[in-house]
């Protein structure tokens, strides 16, 4: 990610057809809308970020905000059960390049400032709020309990659900939270979950939402948002999966809303069910990195004992550039709790209220 002006609303990025490795000739225009083989529905692309801070009007940003797998997936829906609604708070992010001498250079970034409490606390806020904001659109939903008690397939999915706080991870490490009373899973495109070995609820899960689907006569609703605080890319393989001349890897300091794994879904039977996504499932997806620079204190160089104190959106905060041999960095991101509540709640308001948007519209 790079940041923009502060205010600016970065266009998305337009993605061309790809044409297979194999020499096929690209088809007509006009026959472009269907694939050879349907492999299932594509995911998101992550565009531009977007710099936001609390009072920000995100709704303006347009329709490429927001990517959706299909058309109409929710057509008729008119009532709901809230199945899984997780924030997930990245903790801990780390990466590695290995050069072509085996020379291995490592970055590492740890979060500190937000507690627990203000984790959950942000967590339950958003969920009041966007059970008010889905509900003002005239959707029904269940409460949680009510579904539970008509749904046997609903109970089989909060059996296979992770109860919350769930922490999780190594060098890469996030804090899971849900509202008081819920758990929440993983969906087979949650490519996040992967990183963290949690396969169980990945490939499992569309059987007994499809049951509760059909025993509540509503569409089966989960929310996810991720909030980063770093950035790092490592240098990869090259052409032909050759290691290049140097490692590398650059990494900075920035609280961000992640595009992609953000998203809100609903199981509906008008919903495709593919391959690649399992179970009636339509998907709304946040493109663009929603980027919250004020909130950060500071970024200090753990290795070093070197510090950056944040000046504002110019500032070069925890930045490390290209380097090479054996080396490793550690850094320790201090957030200041307030501000960093204030400004994660309201984006993930904003965004939500945007998904909720498009999916009534689709209604």
């Amino acid at each position: 990610m790079t940041s923009t002006n502060a205010g600016k609303l970065a266009r998305p990025l337009l993605i061309g057809a790809l044409i297979g490795a194999m020499g096929l000739v690209a088809a007509p225009a006009a026959h472009a809308g269907k694939p050879l083989i349907n492999l299932g529905p594509k995911t998101a692309m992550a565009a531009d970020p977007i710099e936001f801070a609390a009072g920000d009007d995100l709704s303006k940003a347009g329709p490429g905000l927001i990517w959706q797998n299909e058309k109409n997936g929710v057509k008729g829906v008119k009532q709901v059960v809230i199945a899984s609604f997780q924030v997930e708070f990245v903790m801990n992010s780390s990466a590695a390049s290995t050069g072509s001498s085996f020379q291995q250079s490592k970055v590492s970034y740890t979060l500190a400032g937000p507690s627990p409490q203000d984790m959950q606390a942000i967590t339950d806020a958003y969920f009041d709020k966007f059970v008010a904001e889905l509900a003002a659109t005239g959707v029904t939903i269940i409460p949680l309990q009510d579904a539970l008690a008509r749904s046997p397939g609903l109970q089989r999915l909060m059996n296979m659900s992770k109860p919350a706080p769930y922490i999780r991870g190594g060098g890469n490490r996030s804090a899971f939270y849900s509202p008081p009373g819920y758990k929440f899973y993983f969906t087979p495109l949650d490519g996040r979950a992967k990183a963290f070995g949690d396969t169980m609820t990945t490939t499992g899960s569309f059987v007994p939402e499809e049951m509760a689907m059909k025993e509540l006569d509503a569409g089966v609703l989960g929310v996810r948002m991720v909030v980063d605080f770093a950035e790092i890319e490592a240098r990869g393989r090259g052409v032909l999966g050759m290691r290049p001349p140097t490692a590398r890897v650059k990494s900075k300091a920035n609280v961000a809303l992640l595009p992609v794994d953000t998203q809100l879904w609903v199981l509906t039977p008008q919903a495709k069910s593919t391959t690649m996504d399992q179970g009636h499932r339509a998907r709304y997806a946040l493109t663009s990195p929603i980027v919250m620079p004020d909130s950060i204190v500071s970024a200090a160089d753990t290795t070093t004992g070197a510090s950056k104190l944040s000046d504002g959106v110019a500032s070069a905060i925890g930045v490390l550039g290209g380097f090479g041999g054996q080396k490793t960095r550690t850094y320790q991101v201090t957030v200041d709790p307030a501000a960093w509540s204030k400004d994660v709640s309201a984006a993930m308001d904003e965004v939500g209220k945007v998904m909720i948007a498009r999916f009534n519209a689709d209604r």
